[in-house]
C-alpha cells in the first residue's frame, strides 16, 4: 500500500512552497493532550501509556524538524519516561558520529551552550532552529543522561546517492554494516517521495543487491537515480539502528529514545525495520499529531501510539515558501534543487546558485536564509544576488498576496 506520509529524505533544508492543510475535521481525530493506541484507534490514559514505554529497549520518536510543539511534545515524554527508567539514553538524529566526543563533553558540563553548537557544528550539521532542541540538550545535561550520535557524515550518503553503496570502499563507509533489504511497502513510498522531489543526484555503478530495488530498478525511468536514492534513505536508516543497537550493550542502559524524523520510523519500515534485522526486539514508535497527516491516512502500521497536539505551524503553513533545496557549501549557501512551478522556480533560480544576498543583506548560513524568508510579508518582493557558475546578478522574488 502506497501512503502519502510526510517524507523528506533530501540532504538539505527545503523551504516548502506547497504546504498541506489538513481540514478542520481531519485535525480532530486526536484531540490535543490525548494518547491513542493507532492499531486499535482507541484512547489510552497518560499514565498506562508511560508505564508501557518505559519498559521497552527502544522508543522512537518521530519529529517534523522545523515544528517547535513535536520537540515540546519530547521534552515532556522524556520526562515522564526517565522518571520511571533512569537508566536511559537519548538518541539524536541531528548528530553525525564524529561528535560523539562533543555531546560527552556537554553532558559532563565541560561546554557551554554556545561552544557546544559551535564544535558540533550546528549550522553544517543539522540548520534547524537549535532552539527547539537545545531544552532537550540542557535536559539530558541536567540529569547525567547519555547522548548518543545516531548519524553519519552527510558525504557518505552523497557517495552512496552518487555512486552507490557497494562502489563505496568499506574504510569509507564509517563502520556500517549492508543494510538489510528494505519491504516492497517502503520502497513503494520511497519511489512515491523520489517521483515528487526527484532528489537523488545521478549515479553510476552496480546495481544494489536487493531484489525489491532491483525490482523497482525495472519499473522507474529514473532508475539509477531512483536506485541511489534508496540506498541513501537505508544507510540513514541503518546507520542510527546500529547506533541505537550499540548503545544497548551498555550495561547501564535499559531504554534508548532516539530523536528522528518521522519517515524513518512511519509503517514501521526504516529504523524499526532495520532494528529487527539486527536483533533488538520490545521497539515501540510513537508521533505527535497535529492534522497534518489526514485521518485516513493514521491507519494500522503508520506508527504504535500517537498523541494529539495544537497545530501551532497551520497559520504560518499558509504562508509562501520560496521552494529550494538549500545545502551548506564552503561557507556558503548553495541552491541544490528548485521545486517546480514554485515562487523560486518563477523567479529564476537554478540549482547550483551560491546565494550571495537576500535583501543587500550578505548570508552564509542556511538558517539566515530560512529566517529572512520567513519574515517576508505577502505581496512583497525579494532580492535575492546569486553566483551562477562566476556571473554574479540580481533576482527579484515576488511574493504573492494571501488567499
Amino acid at each position: 500500500m502506497k501512503r502519502s506520509f510526510y517524507f523528506l529524505a533530501t540532504i538539505g533544508f527545503y523551504l516548502c512552497a506547497f504546504p498541506v492543510i489538513a481540514t478542520a475535521e481531519e485535525q480532530t481525530c486526536i484531540p490535543p493532550g490525548k494518547w491513542f493506541a493507532v492499531k486499535t484507534k482507541k484512547e489510552i490514559g497518560a499514565q498506562q501509556t508511560i508505564q508501557a514505554l518505559a519498559r521497552k529497549r527502544v522508543v522512537l520518536l518521530g519529529e517534523d524538524h522545523d515544528n517547535p510543539e513535536h520537540h515540546r511534545w519530547q521534552l515532556q515524554l522524556l520526562a515522564q519516561l526517565y522518571a520511571l527508567q533512569p537508566r536511559m539514553a537519548i538518541g539524536f538524529e541531528s548528530f553525525p558520529r564524529k561528535t560523539q566526543f562533543s555531546l560527552d563533553r556537554w553532558v559532563d558540563n565541560k561546554l557551554e551552550e554556545k561552544a557546544f553548537l559551535k564544535e558540533v557544528d550546528w549550522e553544517k550539521i543539522w540548520a534547524y532552529n537549535p532552539d527547539y532542541y537545545l531544552p532537550m540538550f540542557h535536559f539530558a545535561r541536567m540529569n547525567g543522561i547519555p547522548m548518543v550520535a545516531l548519524n553519519v557524515e552527510r558525504s557518505l550518503v552523497s557517495k552512496v546517492t552518487s555512486s552507490g553503496w557497494k562502489n563505496v570502499p568499506e574504510s569509507e563507509r564509517e563502520g556500517l554494516t549492508d543494510p538489510a533489504p528494505p519491504p516492497k511497502d517502503y520502497v513503494e513510498m520511497l519511489e512515491s517521495v523520489f517521483g515528487q522531489h526527484g532528489a537523488a543526484p545521478a549515479g553510476h555503478g552496480d546495481s544494489p543487491g536487493h531484489d525489491v530495488v532491483a525490482q523497482a530498478k525495472t519499473n522507474n525511468k529514473n532508475n539509477e537515480k531512483l536506485m541511489r536514492f534508496i540506498e541513501g534513505q537505508l544507510v540513514w536508516d541503518r546507520a542510527m539502528a546500529e547506533a541505537i543497537a550499540h548503545k544497548l550493550e551498555d550495561d547501564n542502559t535499559d531504554l534508548v529514545v532516539a530523536i528522528m524524523g518521522a519517515g524513518h520510523i512511519m509503517g514501521g519500515y526504516g529504523v524499526p525495520h532495520q532494528l529487527t534485522e539486527l536483533g533488538v526486539t520490545n521497539v515501540t514508535t510513537a508521533l505527535a499529531w497535529d492534522g497534518s497527516i489526514p485521518c485516513s491516512e493514521l491507519e494500522s502500521g503508520i506508527v504504535d501510539v500517537a498523541f494529539g497536539i495544537v497545530d501551532v505551524k497551520a497559520e504560518e503553513a499558509r504562508r509562501p515558501r520560496l521552494g529550494v533545496f538549500l545545502e551548506p557549501k564552503d561557507d556558503k549557501v548553495q541552491v541544490t534543487k528548485v521545486v517546480k512551478d514554485s515562487i523560486a522556480d518563477t523567479t529564476g533560480l537554478k540549482a547550483q546558485d551560491i546565494v550571495l544576498e537576500i535583501a543587500g543583506k550578505k548570508v552564509g548560513k542556511v538558517s539566515e536564509i530560512v529566517d529572512m524568508v520567513q519574515r517576508t510579508a505577502p505581496g512583497t518582493w525579494l532580492p535575492i544576488r546569486v553566483d551562477r557558475g562566476g556571473r554574479k546578478f540580481e533576482l527579484i522574488a515576488k511574493f504573492p498576496n494571501d488567499g
